[in-house]
């Protein structure tokens, strides 16, 4: 039987966690769970930013529950705003306040281990945050290519 007083205490310094290098690591969560994520820079991006309604709602048709866990190192503003868009999109988010990794900036997760093939948010939305734009040719004249 354990002592009365040992339970309380650890019950007060939060528990015995279960791998807490990796909680620590992805802000809180389990690799196992995460669904997208990416570093403090690209969380200080705008194009991010910009693109991460559309990316959650994307997100949200294959996974249901999502939690937003943010970063204390990036911007206080854009903290704020990563803040309120997963809430009006009725995500779970959460600005992490423990002692977590510099590592990531923003972590996506889901409440149950999935299968994703790649966490980072730029690989997964390469074409919503890098557009590329069709290159139409020029083309030249016959008699430009034969005096030119």
């Amino acid at each position: 039987m354990k002592d009365i007083n040992d339970i309380i205490m650890q019950q007060a310094a939060g528990g015995l966690k279960l791998n807490p290098d990796e909680q620590r690591r992805f802000l809180q969560t389990f690799e196992e769970r995460v669904i997208g994520l990416c570093n403090i820079d690209e969380a200080n991006s705008h194009e991010l930013l910009e693109h991460f309604k559309e990316m959650l709602r994307q997100l949200s048709k294959d996974f249901q529950p999502i939690f937003v866990k943010i970063s204390p190192y990036i911007d206080s503003q854009k903290q704020i705003l990563y803040l309120k868009m997963a809430q009006e999109l009725g995500c779970e988010a959460t600005i992490v306040s423990e002692d977590c990794s510099k590592q990531y900036g923003l972590v996506i997760h889901t409440n149950c281990p999935s299968q994703v093939d790649t966490y980072e948010l730029s690989q997964q939305f390469t074409e919503l945050l890098y557009p590329t734009t069709p290159k139409t040719e020029k083309k030249t004249s016959f008699w430009k290519k034969l005096f030119g």
